[in-house]
């Protein structure tokens, strides 16, 4: 955060929608609240969550909640406090999440039968499935700026977010828009399929 710049005073001006002091805040917070959120989320979690997707959650809920004045932050240490106190309350959600009934993380079982890998492995798309599989990859990107097949060929690659932004030379939260759109869109794709 610049030495100019207060708590108060960058509240105040994200309260009255200024980008800058809104990004200054996140910029300021996101790193160390990943490690925290890291500390509070379970090795088991390391493939479905980690600590950069709880930060995202972390930010939507503080700055939502900060535009509806349910917040009222004095100094710095009352701004990290309550960002640690979020921060840990949502690695826990998500802990308690992915434990529940059917999306139970300890409840899976690895393969290990070696033949079934290599059939698996080996199993390629017939031409209708993969004629299928690109007018849909081509319906979700139709209209979007070409670094949006980037972000999601590398996502699909399983990079995280801080790589595609290193990889691509844009922010984190680019991808992060990136992603939610297209996400967004796949959700609309496969609506009539789960009525």
């Amino acid at each position: 955060m610049p030495v100019s710049e207060t708590p108060t005073n960058l509240m105040e001006r994200h309260r009255q929608g200024d980008a800058e002091a809104t990004a200054l805040i996140f910029a300021h917070y996101a790193q160390r609240l990943s490690r925290v959120a890291e500390q509070h989320l379970s090795r088991k979690l390391a493939g479905r969550v980690d600590g950069e997707d709880v930060v995202q959650s972390v930010f939507r809920t503080f700055f939502r909640r900060t535009l509806a004045g349910e917040f009222q932050i004095d100094s710095s240490e009352q701004l990290w406090q309550l960002l640690v106190k979020i921060t840990v309350r949502k690695a826990q959600a998500q802990g308690r999440r992915h434990t529940a009934a059917m999306r139970d993380i300890s409840a899976e079982t690895p393969v290990t039968d070696s033949d079934a890998i290599a059939r698996l492995a080996d199993h390629e798309p017939g031409p209708a499935e993969a004629a299928i599989l690109l007018d849909q990859i081509e319906v979700l990107l139709n209209n979007l700026p070409a670094m949006y097949c980037d972000v999601l060929d590398w996502r699909l690659q399983g990079h995280s977010a801080t790589d595609i932004a290193n990889r691509l030379g844009v922010s984190r939260r680019s991808v992060y828009r990136a992603l939610e759109l297209l996400g967004h869109r796949l959700e609309k794709m496969s609506a009539p399929f789960t009525k």
